[in-house]
């Protein structure tokens, strides 16, 4: 996915004739915490309210400031929108063509909205999250067990643990009760750390579980 596919025009500008006041009311209003600042419409550094807080005078312009200028191009990727976003500590990247011409920008809203349509976070199913050895992890095993229980990948996403070193998987299916993978992955000596799964579905394996630990407290 591209940010041509998530760009938007509605997100106010500022120029460097534009009072201090009148940027922080920009940002307040929008519920932003940066702005790109143009000139002749082409970007030329991206506004945060910080800077402009720290300015004694609200009633001055805010002129060109010696700031940071990040942005992305129409082709560039989600991924490297994401890390952009993610490193500046941002709520918004202005979109620039070749020339620095201002096209629109990302929000940070926006980025969560599309992240939540590829996760399929609105589609039913339930969530498991699996930790392997990183020289353990095979995709299509994965995909095996799954599908050995009539059921579907609707997404993953990995990130490796930064104090054991191992790759936690986090894996939704198209199955409303994940009890039967559960027991799969189990099988396989496939460590399961968390599921989740629609309300008033009973767990076969935590009822289970919970009975055997009844059990125990009775002896």
């Amino acid at each position: 996915m591209l940010v041509k596919d998530f760009i938007t025009k509605e997100t106010p500008v500022l120029k460097n004739s534009d009072s201090i006041e009148y940027g922080l009311s920009l940002m307040d209003d929008f519920k932003l915490r940066h702005l790109p600042l143009l000139e002749d419409n082409k970007y030329r550094c991206l506004v945060s309210e910080k800077d402009l807080l720290e300015l004694t005078d609200p009633k001055i312009a805010i002129g060109t400031p010696a700031l940071s200028s990040p942005s992305l191009r129409l082709d560039s990727h989600l991924h490297e929108a994401l890390g952009m976003m993610t490193r500046y500590k941002l709520s918004l990247i202005p979109v620039i063509d070749k020339k620095d011409e201002y096209l629109g920008a990302v929000t940070r809203d926006k980025l969560i909205d599309v992240l939540s349509e590829l996760c399929q976070a609105e589609t039913e199913g339930s969530v498991f999250v699996l930790e392997i050895l990183p020289h353990d992890y095979s995709l299509t095993d994965i995909a095996r067990i799954i599908e050995s229980n009539n059921a579907h990948v609707l997404n993953l996403l990995s990130y490796t643990d930064k104090e054991s070193g191992r790759i936690r998987l986090i894996i939704k299916i198209d199955l409303e009760d994940v009890s039967p993978v559960i027991r799969s992955f189990e099988r396989f000596n496939y460590i399961v750390l968390y599921h989740f799964m629609e309300h008033g579905i009973v767990d076969d394996l935590l009822q289970q579980r919970m009975e055997e630990l009844v059990r125990f407290m009775n002896i």
